[in-house]
């Protein structure tokens, strides 16, 4: 199946090469396979299993790169030892969805002579700038700060507007901000509750959502309740807290700054046939998890998943064309003044499973995907000798779904 795939590819690719003006015998110019190590802190996470897939299954079959990709990873030293286990295998570059301390790990890179991009994420002001000038730091692309806080907004208004006055929050790494993005995630559904319903906080939105503990969050309107469960529900403490607080209580809707499909199996066996309808909403991705989720009925006849804010497979796509110009030679393409890029996409929504089946159809098309190997090729100078900077980051930036469709056609 792989090799009859690989063929449709290649034929796929041909076509739509000669259509774009790139030569078509492009792809096989380079005698150099590169090395690339892929960092992740769990490659049984749905969404980075999604990311490195789509690396494995569609970028190697489109371009001279084999791919490494970490085992799990938690602590800098961690790290360190992947970027060591990289060189040794001929890398040339790491493509990271998982830092616990930048401004250390590139150092270690720029040792070792490593390039170093961070595939999809926010990070602080403070940590790009201890960076942006070390010439082996190629960038960071992913959600802003104001995305990820318009992501939970967005979450609960949706909810909101279906009548819900009870909210489950899952904050996931929210706690004391060691996640900034789910920290942001969190900050946007209080907020978002506090403005639809004219509610007073005890405390301070910011600091409620940076709870450690299972919290029941007080306000001046009996009417609306609120509990917060941190802690990531793949690790025992995360699990714990969700399902203490789904055993006290019955919400309306349950809002996660995270994916939940490591617990669902959990959750659904608290379902029975006579429990009332709680939606439920994450951050997190456009996976076949995710999918399955929205599709499958639990007991009580409903879906385990009803609105997804979230990343898909080829956003991961122009993080690789960073690398992949700097290990042809043309890193300057995508660091023309000596300086990192800071590039923002866009989630997706899906708020129905039809929505989200023609939204996950574009992630998994060898013929209609999101970003394509032409598209790819278009801004990586071994391939088109006019790719620009001005391309690359135009290319990135369009991560939206209408720039999505207009890209296929749609």
């Amino acid at each position: 199946m792989k090799k009859r795939w690989s063929i449709l590819l290649i034929a796929a690719l041909i076509l739509s090469l000669t259509a774009c003006g790139v030569s078509p015998d492009a792809a096989t110019d380079s005698k150099t396979t590169h090395v690339i190590g892929v960092a992740v802190y769990s490659a049984s996470d749905p969404e980075l299993s999604m990311f490195y897939t789509y690396y494995r299954d569609y970028i190697a079959e489109s371009f001279p790169v084999e791919f490494i990709i970490s085992e799990n990873l938690d602590t800098l030293e961690d790290e360190i030892a992947f970027a060591e286990t990289v060189k040794k295998a001929g890398g040339e570059g790491i493509i990271s969805f998982y830092t616990t301390d930048l401004a250390a790990i590139v150092e270690n890179c720029a040792e070792n002579e490593l390039y170093y991009v961070q595939g999809s994420g926010s990070i602080s002001d403070e940590e790009f700038n201890s960076v942006k000038d070390n010439s082996w730091y190629l960038g960071v692309i992913g959600p802003d700060n104001e995305e990820e806080f318009d992501a939970g907004r967005e979450m609960a208004a949706d909810f909101i507007a279906d009548g819900a006055t009870s909210f489950l929050i899952v904050s996931g790494g929210a706690g004391n901000m060691a996640n900034y993005m789910h920290y942001m995630r969190v900050a946007g559904m209080l907020y978002q509750i506090q403005e639809s319903f004219g509610l007073n906080y005890a405390e301070d939105p910011e600091k409620l959502a940076q709870a450690t503990e299972l919290t029941s969050v007080r306000t001046d309107n009996e009417e609306v309740t609120i509990v917060i469960s941190p802690g990531y529900v793949s690790a025992d403490e995360g699990c714990d807290n969700l399902l203490t607080a789904l055993d006290a209580g019955d919400y309306d809707a349950l809002l996660s700054a995270m994916g939940l499909s490591s617990v669902f199996d959990e959750m659904s066996e608290r379902i029975s046939p006579d429990t009332p309808l709680m939606k439920i909403g994450v951050v997190d991705c456009f996976s076949q998890e995710n999918y399955d989720a929205f599709t499958d009925t639990a007991a009580n006849g409903y879906g385990m998943l009803h609105y997804v804010k979230g990343k898909y497979a080829s956003m991961a796509a122009p993080a690789f064309v960073a690398i992949f110009n700097a290990v042809e030679g043309d890193a300057e393409l995508v660091n023309p003044d000596g300086e990192a890029f800071r590039l923002y996409q866009s989630y997706w929504t899906a708020a129905s499973e039809s929505e989200y089946a023609e939204l996950f159809g574009y992630t998994q098309s060898i013929y209609e995907n999101a970003y394509s190997a032409t598209d790819m090729m278009n801004v990586i100078r071994s391939y088109n000798e006019d790719a620009t900077y001005e391309a690359f980051t135009e290319l990135a930036g369009n991560s939206d779904i209408e720039s999505v469709r207009a890209r296929l056609g749609k």
